[in-house]
């Protein structure tokens, strides 16, 4: 239901999920080729010592490896009890995406898995998929949408058009797709995007230009490791750290609602939270965990700025956000309340609205809807 966020009288409202937002940790957990699945893995434990430090709300993986999904339930048990698990994304056949929520899922979708790419410029599939799960964080008004993927990775000429059409295939998805339908609500894209938008390889197609634009309302973040200001994700392990493969990009609301962000580097933090280990960084993955935190962007408050009457038109203004529409509304005795007028928007950070009133003294109020 809409919220009362602020009414005036015209006479003669433990952690950021408990607060309302939540805290996402993405992450490549480089399973290619790993054996060895199990909770007593030397690298599922390094992995597990972060899950239990940094104790994030969502998780999305990507690089499970796909004869060992099965044992993500008790990955689960072990490093983050009571959580959901979506397992049924797409795959190339060795690899896929696996989220973990604290917060009910409400259903999950593997999108383009094995689509041609002929439309979007390459002659082949999509490797792998867009993987789609919804859930229910409290406190939103709206259901989250979780996006995450893994793109074709290398530098050859192929896999640079591969990975440029894969991106321009989510890019149409949510065009075409997913915003037509659900608009108003908030969602986010996570994964390896295997291509440093700072430093392509030659030839780019930009493939991150492709989804981070206008059109899908994604915007491009960049995490750093605290205290250096580094923005590369990959390789914790020789040769280093050189390229930014891995991404969050959130929606516009979730985007004006971001907290802070961050590249989760273990031999970097102090101090060091337990039960992490400084050689967990290498151990547990080549690549680099994402840990952002969004506040519930429905619990912002709004206040109204100014009213005036002139001529018998009164006209009220309102701080506002492009991400919600507005109704204005009256009551001559506070026992009901009548539309003056509705689903008021904007492109910018205020909004007003002028009109006549011929009734009797009366109260009026703004509410907000998603």
């Amino acid at each position: 239901m809409p919220r009362l966020l602020l009414s005036i009288a015209l006479l003669g409202l433990s952690s950021i999920a408990q607060a309302g937002g939540f805290s996402l940790l993405d992450w490549n957990v480089s399973g290619n080729g790993t054996s060895d699945w199990t909770t007593n893995a030397s690298q599922a434990q390094a992995i597990g010592r972060h899950l239990l430090a940094l104790q994030p709300d969502l998780v999305t993986f990507q690089e499970i490896p796909l004869t060992n999904t099965w044992q993500m339930p008790d990955w689960v048990r072990a490093w983050l009890p009571g959580y959901a698990l979506a397992t049924n994304s797409g795959t190339d056949g060795y690899l896929q995406s696996v989220v973990a929520s604290r917060f009910p899922i409400r259903h999950s979708t593997s999108w383009l898995d094995g689509t041609d790419l002929a439309a979007f410029g390459y002659a082949g599939r999509f490797t792998r998929d867009l993987f789609e799960v919804e859930v229910a964080v409290p406190g939103f008004e709206q259901p989250l949408h979780v996006f995450t993927a893994h793109l074709k990775s290398g530098t050859s000429a192929d896999a640079v058009q591969r990975r440029a059409a894969e991106a321009a295939a989510i890019s149409n998805h949510l065009v075409t797709v997913f915003l037509p339908a659900y608009v108003s609500r908030p969602y986010l894209l996570t994964g390896d995007l295997n291509e440093d938008v700072l430093h392509p390889p030659a030839g780019s197609r930009k493939p991150i230009s492709a989804l981070a634009n206008p059109a899908t309302g994604l915007r491009l973040t960049t995490p750093t490791v605290p205290g250096t200001q580094n923005e590369p994700t990959w390789s914790t392990r020789p040769p280093g750290l050189l390229y930014r493969y891995d991404y969050v990009l959130p929606g516009g609301l979730l985007f004006s609602n971001l907290v802070s962000t961050e590249l989760v580097s273990a031999r970097r933090l102090d101090p060091l939270p337990p039960p992490l280990e400084r050689t967990d960084e290498t151990l547990a993955s080549d690549h680099l965990p994402l840990l952002f935190v969004f506040a519930n962007p429905y619990e912002q408050p709004f206040a109204i700025t100014g009213f005036g009457v002139e001529r018998g038109l009164i006209t009220l203004r309102w701080e506002a956000s492009p991400a919600f529409a507005y109704d204005l509304q009256a009551t001559p005795d506070g026992r009901g309340w009548t539309a003056v007028a509705t689903n008021l928007t904007t492109l910018g950070t205020t909004l007003s609205h002028t009109f006549v009133w011929t009734g009797p003294r009366a109260w009026f109020r703004v509410r907000r809807t998603p």
